[in-house]
């Protein structure tokens, strides 16, 4: 009887441990079941693509604005130096003094030029005194042949010495030329007129020939030298005006007066100079500013700077026949969040303007995309961009 009771026992537990591990077996098969309808369903709306925005390029701007950095320079300026050496005396300028042309900046002793004019003209009134004596000589000796008392030979003689004393008052005279010369060299001035930015504080030095004592600069009209790239230079002229900023804001407007059609083979960038009037002396000379010229724009048309394609050329993806198709444009240059295109678009052309990762040449496009409608074109708009 027991042993009957224990089976019966022992029976019970087995049923309720299989009834256990089948539960749990069903338990897991819906979660399994549950799980893969989830992936699909996560599947199936990732394909699901959004619709892409489609824009119509708008037409670009007329005029632009080419910016230009660089220097502003004397429109003249000039180092001096003395030819001679010889010590300073009087140095009646100093910097910051405006001059004019043909004011003296300094002078030299004259003492040793002084004495070899003194040697100079003493050497004049002796050879003018043999010429003279010469002359007589010859008139006498001709005289003398006349009356037959004299022969050929003395005239011949005597009109040689009265070349020779010729030549010797030809040969003091350029050394008189050459010390007016020296002489004129002790006094130095200034060939232009302007400011002097260089000058020895006090006289009383000794000149050495050929050392920039003195700098001379015009100021009151600058020079704005650049270089632009040689694509830019291309779309300038002489005569254009240029507006000039300075680091602190200082305005000032010039003219382009030279623009050299010839560029540097290293960097490909042409030289270009710029005359601005500065009669108050407020820009301040070797100083940077940025300038800007406004040129005309080639025809161009703006679309988002998204509709950009990744790749090694500029592409984006426009609308044809119901598919999206890569296009190559031809980019100007970006402009904040638009891209100026020169060739490649029309205005009439349907751009995707979000393209992304999403979509690439050959794509249908779906059926609920909104296409833009043309407006009416402007003047300029009716030409395509080729």
């Amino acid at each position: 009887m027991k042993v009957r009771l224990m089976l019966i026992s022992l029976a019970a537990i087995i049923i309720a441990v299989l009834g256990v591990i089948a539960v749990k077996i069903k338990s897991k098969s819906a979660s399994k079941a549950a799980v893969a309808v989830e992936a699909k369903a996560r599947e199936a709306s990732s394909n699901v693509r959004q619709a892409p925005k489609i824009v119509l390029p708008e037409a670009g701007p007329l005029q632009e604005m080419l910016h230009v950095g660089g220097t502003l320079r004397p429109e003249a300026e000039v180092d001096l130096a003395f030819k001679m050496p010889g010590r300073v005396l009087e140095v009646p300028v100093k910097k910051g003094d405006v001059v004019v042309e043909g004011a003296v900046l300094a002078r030299m002793d004259q003492r040793d030029v002084e004495a070899q004019a003194e040697q100079i003209r003493a050497g004049m009134a002796a050879a003018k005194a043999q010429a003279g004596m010469a002359t007589d000589a010859l008139r006498r000796s001709k005289n003398l042949v006349a009356a037959g008392a004299a022969t050929e030979q003395q005239v011949v003689m005597a009109g040689g010495q009265a070349n020779l004393t010729a030549a010797s008052i030809a040969q003091v005279e350029a050394q008189g030329k050459a010390v007016d010369l020296m002489k004129a060299e002790t006094k130095l001035v200034a060939p232009i007129g302007g400011v002097v930015v260089r000058a020895p504080s006090a006289p009383g030095f000794f000149a050495a020939p050929g050392n920039p004592y003195f700098r001379i600069e015009r100021l009151t009209t600058l020079k704005f030298t650049a270089n632009v790239a040689d694509r830019d230079a291309s779309r300038l002229k002489t005569g254009m005006a240029i507006d000039l900023t300075t680091d602190n804001g200082i305005k000032a407007t010039g003219m382009i007066d030279m623009l050299i059609p010839s560029a540097d083979p290293m960097t490909r960038r042409v030289p270009l100079e710029a005359s601005v009037a500065n009669p108050d002396g407020k820009l301040i000379a070797g100083s940077y500013v940025e300038g800007t010229v406004l040129i005309a724009a080639p025809v161009n048309v703006t679309i988002p700077s998204t509709a950009l394609l990744t790749g090694d050329t500029a592409a984006v993806l426009v609308v044809a026949g119901g598919k999206l198709v890569r296009r190559p444009v031809t980019l100007l240059r970006t402009e904040k969040d638009k891209l100026l295109v020169t060739a490649g678009l029309t205005v009439s052309d349907l751009v995707v303007a979000n393209p992304g990762a999403s979509w690439r040449d050959g794509d249908v496009l779906p059926a609920d995309t909104v296409l833009p409608q043309p407006a009416v074109a402007a003047p300029r708009d009716a030409s395509p961009v080729h």
